[in-house]
Order: structure tokens, then sequence, then C-alpha cells
């Protein structure tokens, strides 16, 4: 399996395992209204330049597209699927597929890619791309989510965690790997984001 297919099957697998801990639907854990804060976080022109390296109009167009989609709904979990080539994608896009080419192999060199990509080509041919970040914090936010669904008392709330997230991707930081998160605990993590990267 490929790299990036396997890492949706593993993001699905996580999403639907937190699902089940908070005994909740998916919208619970990931609904527009959720995932609203953190899209329009990264579409944030200041934020697209100064945490993620998106600097120009076209440039900046683009990667607005790519959040957009990579969150379009509860499943989306920060990747895009398409069936079809690179120039159908593009076509989607409204781009030349050379900008979007150079661009996606651009972005996935990176040390800390924004934007990782695979083409398949052949009978079933299709792109599939990931916003590694945004995936890690859809999974996040969902894992903590659930614990509120689940009634588990003296952790985050549904505020802190939106204002963590927020917070947090904004400034291109990944999430903590705990999903039992104290609020003094998510209080620092906010507070030495905004310290350290003002």
């Amino acid at each position: 399996m490929a790299g990036l297919e396997k890492n949706r099957e593993l993001a699905v697998e996580r999403f639907k395992a937190a699902q089940r801990f908070g005994s909740c639907s998916p919208s619970d854990l990931l609904g527009s209204s959720i995932r609203a804060p953190v899209l329009g976080v990264l579409n944030e022109k200041k934020v697209a330049i100064r945490s993620y390296g998106m600097r120009g109009p076209d440039l900046q167009n683009q990667w607005f597209k790519l959040v957009d989609l990579a969150g379009a709904r509860p499943d989306s979990l920060g990747f895009i699927e398409r069936k079809g080539n690179l120039k159908k994608f593009a076509k989607e896009l409204r781009v030349k597929e050379e900008i979007i080419q150079k661009n996606l192999k651009a972005w996935s060199r990176r040390k800390d890619p924004p934007v990782i990509y695979e083409t398949h080509t052949g009978k079933k041919s299709r792109i599939v791309i990931q916003l590694p970040l945004l995936t890690e914090w859809f999974l996040w936010v969902a894992d903590s989510r659930s614990v509120v669904h689940r009634g588990m008392k003296g952790f985050i709330n549904f505020k802190t965690i939106n204002d963590l997230a927020t917070t947090l991707i904004a400034r291109g930081i990944s999430p903590s790997s705990d999903k039992f998160l104290l609020p003094v605990d998510a209080a620092r993590d906010i507070r030495i984001a905004k310290k350290n990267f003002s």
C-alpha cells in the first residue's frame, strides 16, 4: 500500500476509534462549525506567510484552496483524493498544471512539508494530497472532544480545545500526543505559543 493511502487509512481508523470512545457521530467530533475555526486560521494571509511560507498571492490562493478541500467534510481529515490525473485536478483548482505540479513538489521537499502528494497512473489514475499538520490537528480535536462526549471530568472543554487548536496551528505547531489534557497544561501551551511565536 502506498504511503499516503496508508496515512489516510490510519487516520480514518483513529477517527472511528474516537467516535467509539465518545459514543458520538463524525459531526459531533468534526462538524462544520468545529472545523471552521481551524480552517479559518489556515486561510489567514499572515498565517500562510509566517507559519507556512506561502509568499505571493498566487501561491496563497492555491494553499487556501487546498486547505478548504482538505477540510471539506468531517472525514476529510486533511486529505484530498481525486480520480484522474494532475491535469484534471489543476482544472478544478483553476491553475495551470505545471504551476500546481511545481508547487506540490516544492512543498513536499521542505523539511516539515505543509503538503505531500502522490499520483497514481494507469486505469485507476488518481491523486492523493495530504496536509500533514491539518491531519494531526483534526485527529487531536476529534480525540479531545471524544473525552468530553464520554463525560470524563477534569479535562479541557470544547472551548479550550478550540482555543488551543487555533492558537498552535496558526503558528505551525503540532498538537500534544495526549487527548487527556488538563486545563492548566492547555493554558501553559497557549501562553508559550503566544510568547515564542508572537
